[in-house]
């Protein structure tokens, strides 16, 4: 999972490129969901600028939103899973039927 997410909300600051940064969402274990302003271009490349813009995750939040997030992902992956199952279990619907159908119309041939 990705450790933010970004919109394009406007802010009025420019960051040290002089570009309008863009508004990001944060998703580590230490800031789950807060938001924060960055420089558009990427880390490496771009001048390193943020500013939060929602105040820190406190108290128990700070605990369940990282629990719940993983939940949530782990629920996805059964999901897909399950996904997988049901259409391999499918294909082995098909062949068996394809052989019924098979045998039953060798057996009215004769």
């Amino acid at each position: 999972m990705s450790s933010y997410s970004s919109s394009t909300v406007q802010n009025t600051d420019l960051c040290q490129c002089g570009l309008v940064p863009v508004l990001k969402t944060s998703w580590t274990d230490n800031n789950p969901g807060r938001r924060f302003w960055s420089c558009r271009i990427n880390k490496r490349k771009g001048c390193g600028y943020y500013r939060w813009h929602d105040p820190p995750v406190e108290g128990r939040s700070k605990n369940i939103i990282p629990d719940l997030l993983r939940k949530i992902e782990m629920l996805e992956e059964e999901i897909k899973e399950l996904k997988r199952k049901e259409q391999k279990d499918a294909m082995w619907l098909r062949v068996v039927i394809a052989v019924v159908l098979l045998i039953l119309g060798l057996a009215l041939l004769r």
